[in-house]
């Protein structure tokens, strides 16, 4: 059985990860104080670790290099979420064996697929089309759903609420699920008690403050028919509900009640230590932001040979890296950016020109980063020439793949 040690002090994110990665079958050993990481992981060798970095991150600085340096553990590959930080710095962290970093909140979906390339375990993952909403005004807790119900998200539900109602400390909170926009029938009927069993787990919702809007006679049907739900009310009518839940003494226009209280909501930010609500697989258009893939490193190889440079770009994005790849020396100039790279890989053997050419145009620009020579057996004159005019290594074709990239990260983990 594969493990997995998650060292993350954020309940939400700990459990909820832990509760997933055990469904399929998958050993998770937690920790909540990143000062216990190192003995966990020598004691337990997991197969990946997954590290929560704080903005203070000495303690987790501290755990990388005693890792390093330790033969039995230098290997495990890492997995970090942490803070916003610059591209630099986070290529940096690929010398402690770290093939992904997440900015948080985490977009789970890709988080998640991470961890399955990386224990080599088909991870289970329901991929229906699916938007929830989750936002809070006053002690009213509305849950939106629109497209289909995704039972990723609506697991996610759970710890969500719990979050907030322990955060915004909400003593009585009523929740309304609006369900307006769903086409329901009796084969959603598995992931409908799904959703309200999520609703209903936490000890501070009780089921006579949970109202659910709806236009669905198949969801009334199943709310009224079940012993569990007793209590939950359904509804067509948001108006409704509302006079339900609070004191409408304020305005006799229920109108207003919803124009001015409830359709701007009051909980808009997202708890940055926190999973993002919405998955990378809804969208940009939902997002308005790209997918957070945790790339780590960025690399360049530039060769001639097709087929080499395809084996050698599936090494590296098997190990975490992003990769672009040119069969042409000009091709790969015209898509140079300074600080686009973590590193180069380069033929020498070019069709449009020397290798060595370009191996000296490229050390003469600022901020160029390593270049790794990586090419068929060559003169020793040759060998000579290209690391005098800058070369990081030189490595002959071909190389097996744990050998090719550990050279590279070498490389980078003598870079300043």
């Amino acid at each position: 059985m594969k493990k997995v040690l998650i060292a993350d002090s954020h309940p939400l994110f700990r459990d909820f990860l832990k509760q997933k990665l055990s469904e399929d079958q998958i050993e998770v050993i937690t920790t909540q104080e990143n000062r216990d990481i190192y003995t966990k992981v020598i004691t337990s060798l997991p197969n990946l670790i997954i590290l929560d970095m704080e903005e203070d991150n000495s303690m987790e600085m501290e755990f990388l290099e005693k890792k390093m340096h330790d033969t039995n553990c230098a290997d495990i590959p890492v997995i970090i979420t942490g803070p916003k930080q610059d591209r630099s710095n986070i290529a940096a962290y690929a010398k402690y064996g770290v093939i992904k970093y997440f900015e948080k909140p985490v977009q789970f979906d890709m988080f998640f697929k991470s961890i399955g390339l990386v224990v080599r375990v088909p991870l289970s993952m329901d991929t229906t089309p699916c938007i929830l909403d989750l936002h809070r005004n006053n002690n009213i807790i509305f849950i939106e759903l629109a497209l289909g119900l995704n039972r990723e998200k609506i697991a996610l539900l759970q710890f969500k609420l719990s979050e907030m109602i322990e955060r915004e400390k909400l003593e009585n909170p009523k929740v309304i699920i609006m369900l307006t926009n769903l086409e329901l029938t009796f084969v959603d009927g598995y992931n409908l008690e799904f959703l309200i069993d999520n609703v209903l787990a936490s000890s501070k919702i009780h089921a006579k403050n949970v109202k659910i809007l709806s236009l669905s006679n198949f969801v009334k049907e199943l709310v009224n028919g079940h012993t569990n739900y007793a209590g939950v009310e359904i509804s067509s009518n948001l108006s409704r509900i509302l006079n339900d839940l609070v004191d409408t003494s304020v305005t006799s226009d229920i109108s207003d009640l919803i124009t001015n209280r409830f359709l701007t909501p009051s909980y808009e930010a997202e708890d940055s230590a926190s999973i993002a609500t919405r998955f990378s697989s809804d969208g940009l258009e939902y997002s308005g932001k790209p997918q957070k893939t945790g790339t780590v490193l960025t690399i360049a190889i530039i060769d001639s040979d097709e087929s080499s440079l395809e084996i050698t770009k599936n090494y590296f994005e098997q190990a975490g890296a992003a990769c672009f790849t040119y069969t042409k020396g000009q091709e790969f100039l015209n898509n140079y950016d300074d600080g686009k790279f973590d590193l180069i890989l380069l033929d020498v053997l070019l069709n449009d020109q020397t290798g060595l050419s370009l191996l000296q145009r490229l050390h003469g620009m600022p901020h160029s980063p390593p270049i790794v020579i990586y090419s068929q057996s060559l003169q020793k004159d040759i060998i000579v020439k290209v690391l005098s005019a800058g070369a990081a290594s030189y490595l002959v074709k071909p190389q097996k793949p744990n050998v090719l990239i550990q050279k590279c990260l070498s490389i980078l983990k003598t870079k300043e």
